[in-house]
């Protein structure tokens, strides 16, 4: 199955590649989606690099990449799609950070970089795309595999126990595997955060309005219990 989600993926985001920025950027109800998923970020990513090597798999068109360089961090950043790189290069050739970002592709499932390779990854919103189980087990345990011992992995998954998975249903997974599969790895998780409401199908059947107080409320309750929220952010260390 991973060679097929992999076509899967790939082929997806190549053909909304030119759509993509344009409903996080200029559809107000994608912009606050976009600003919720970057205030999950900044609330769990480290405040400061320090002497980390740092790698990010599956940037798209930078959502997370543009906060943490504008954060200080140098660091190499990859995706699969070549059109969803190039418009990241754009993006920081403007803003003039094309000396701190080395920008390459990557497949997830067969990264191109030595064993213990990196102290900090990050990958968002990438493994809940996999279509089944073994294919967001197989992509973090070869995320693991780059990551040196005591070195740090950040990714989410969507939750299957939570009320939004068990609607859902396709790309989900259990709290339990997921800690399961970390664990075959040789990692064990040690900050959570938890998106418990947001999300994109309903902000737009949502007024604008009601849209913002729901990303209100659910900014407040990052830190409850995330295990159980629908979209959880992980962050993972080596042994």
């Amino acid at each position: 199955m991973t060679e097929q989600t992999r076509v899967n993926v790939q082929e997806r985001y190549s053909e909304t590649a030119g759509s993509y920025d344009k409903w996080r950027e200029e559809n107000p109800r994608g912009r606050l989606v976009s600003d919720h998923d970057i205030h999950m970020f900044n609330s769990i990513f480290p405040k400061e690099q320090g002497d980390m090597e740092v790698l990010e798999v599956g940037a798209g068109t930078g959502r997370f990449t543009l906060p943490a360089l504008e954060r200080g961090f140098q660091f190499t950043t990859t995706d699969i799609n070549e059109s969803m790189l190039d418009a990241l290069h754009a993006k920081v050739e403007e803003c003039g950070w094309v000396d701190k970002c080395t920008i390459q592709t990557a497949d997830i499932f067969n990264l191109d970089f030595e064993d213990a390779s990196f102290d900090f990854i990050f990958t968002l919103h990438v493994i809940p795309r996999f279509e089944s189980l073994n294919d967001q087990i197989a992509a973090i345990k070869e995320l693991a595999r780059v990551l040196k011992p005591g070195g740090r992995l950040l990714f989410n998954y969507s939750n299957k126990s939570s009320l939004y998975g068990a609607l859902r249903k396709k790309h989900t997974a259990k709290h339990s595997e997921i800690v399961k599969a970390l664990s075959e790895a040789n990692l064990h998780i040690v900050k959570m955060r938890g998106k418990w409401v947001m999300n994109r199908l309903l902000i737009n059947k949502l007024p604008l309005f009601l849209g913002k107080l729901v990303a209100w409320k659910d900014r407040m309750l990052f830190r409850f219990f995330p295990r159980f929220a629908w979209d959880v952010y992980v962050i993972a260390e080596k042994e």
